[in-house]
């Protein structure tokens, strides 16, 4: 009896062994374990993630009049960093902490906080460039300006970026602390990086902020817009011979209403953009512009690119007073060297205006009129320019005491393909005592991916006559012929 009860626990025990190593051997038992081990490991993470009490989603509103369906929401995320404890250090792995800042795009490439209250700091690169081949076939082998000096007008032909920009925006310290730092280098200026536009802005609540800095005197509403958005490759002529340029000083920038907007400055001058101190005057310019947009919000393109349902219309007027002074000595500050006669002349040139007389102090007021409107494809804009140069004084007797110069340009488009393709037609006028001169212009522009941050532009230009020197245009004073232009333009 005990030997078979002996035998009994040995083939019992033998086949227990055998089961065991059957199961070590069974993959489909293995791949059971793994699975179990997997989920063991998720659970873990769930209860770790709902340690972090942040909701992925936001709730589902539910009410009678109300249902917002649920959105993402962009969270902390928790850094995983490898760990590797010192010899006087235990093992145990640090606390988790999460990433305080996120990388995207959002119309520029962004660095954003995810608790700006928190970390006030946020960061966005823009960037655009327009290259371009332009050519001038001249009518007339040179011109004489209004002191009798002969110069030649040349024809051109040549490829040239005209505009390599980068943007860097964001605020800092607090949200309220805005800053803006603009950099631009083109063919012009040698290809050399030039600062344009760099301000600190400060919000008072959420109808005007205060802005300190150097950026575009507020007058003219065509010189406001960017140049990413012009109906042609530049802007009218009339325009870039009236409109200011850019100065240090400070901006009042907010709204009326519900689409009225104005901007204010007290700066520099007229034109100094990167003029020091010792160039500029001791006079300071003023600067205001004002625009309503009555049928609801128009936009920031003049073109139609949205293919507008209903009309909407822009009105707006812009003002600008400059005195220009001599220095002590009596002789001419570079910031006065800007303003030209109707016929291209410097006003500042010995003999501008009387044989042996140079002009070096006078004030400037530049008023201008605009208005524009889109519908459904179609748009139209315009804007009047009228100058007052008066206090004029020189080194010697002048025929006048003040000068009166008007302008005005026009120019519409519409849209063949929606979003794809328009065409543009432009006159421009300036007039004065000493000269007129025009502009016909039409152009096409292709925007291959139905978006405007891609465009490729082509126009003819007829100028009778130029009564300015405008490299980014490729217009120069005393130009008469045809100009064509071809640009392809891209912006991130």
């Amino acid at each position: 009896m005990k030997v078979a009860l002996t035998l009994t626990l040995a083939l019992a025990a033998l086949c227990g062994v055998c089961r065991a190593q059957d199961e070590v051997d069974d993959p489909l038992l293995l791949m059971q374990q793994r699975l179990d081990a997997q989920e063991e490991e998720l659970r873990l993470l769930r209860e770790r993630l709902e340690r972090q009490d942040l909701p992925l989603r936001t709730p589902l509103v539910d009410d009678d009049d109300v249902c917002v369906p649920a959105s993402l929401r962009r969270v902390p995320l928790v850094a995983e960093e490898p760990f590797e404890p010192a010899c006087d250090q235990t093992g145990e792995e640090p606390s988790d902490r999460t990433l305080d800042f996120y990388v995207d795009y959002d119309s520029g490439f962004v660095i954003r906080p995810f608790a700006p209250h928190r970390h006030p700091f946020e960061l966005q690169v823009n960037g655009w460039i327009q290259f371009r081949h332009h050519a001038f076939a001249r009518d007339v082998d040179s011109w004489t300006d209004n002191a009798g000096i002969t110069r030649p007008v040349r024809n051109r032909n040549a490829f040239d970026i005209e505009r390599g920009r980068l943007i860097f925006s964001g605020f800092a310290i607090d949200e309220r602390l805005t800053y803006f730092l603009h950099l631009d280098g083109d063919t012009d200026d040698g290809h050399a990086v030039d600062f344009f536009d760099y301000w600190w802005s400060w919000q008072f609540g959420e109808r005007f902020k205060l802005q300190m800095g150097k950026r575009k005197v507020p007058a003219g509403r065509q010189w406001l817009l960017t140049g990413r958005r012009t109906r042609f490759a530049e802007r009218p002529m009339a325009n870039d011979f009236f409109r200011p340029d850019r100065t240090l000083g400070i901006f009042g920038v907010g709204q009326i209403g519900e689409t009225g907007h104005y901007e204010v400055m007290l700066g520099n001058g007229y034109r100094t953009a990167n003029l020091p101190n010792s160039a500029t005057d001791n006079h300071f310019t003023f600067a205001a512009t004002n625009y309503f947009d009555p049928l609801g919000d128009y936009g920031g393109q003049i073109v139609d690119f949205d293919h507008s349902s209903a009309p909407l219309v822009r009105v707006g007027h812009s003002f600008v007073y400059s005195p220009q002074a001599a220095d002590t000595n009596g002789s001419l500050l570079p910031e006065a060297d800007f303003v030209r006669l109707a016929d291209g002349t410097r006003l500042t040139q010995p003999g501008a205006l009387a044989p042996g007389a140079m002009v070096t102090a006078f004030d400037v007021v530049l008023y201008g009129l605009d208005a524009a409107v889109k519908y459904n494809g179609w748009s139209l804009n315009a804007e009047v320019f009228l100058r007052w140069i008066d206090q004029l004084e020189g080194t010697g007797p002048l025929p006048v005491r003040d000068l009166f110069q008007r302008g005005w340009y026009a120019e519409g488009g519409y849209f063949l393909i929606p979003q794809k393709l328009d065409v543009n037609l432009r006159y421009s006028l300036v007039s004065g005592r000493y000269g007129n001169a025009a502009e016909y212009a039409a152009g096409v522009n292709w925007y291959p991916l139905a978006q405007p941050t891609m465009k490729v532009s082509f126009d003819v230009t007829s100028l009778d006559g130029s009564p300015l020197q405008h490299t980014p245009g490729d217009i120069l004073a005393g130009d008469d012929g045809t100009l064509f232009r071809t640009q392809f333009q891209a912006e991130f």
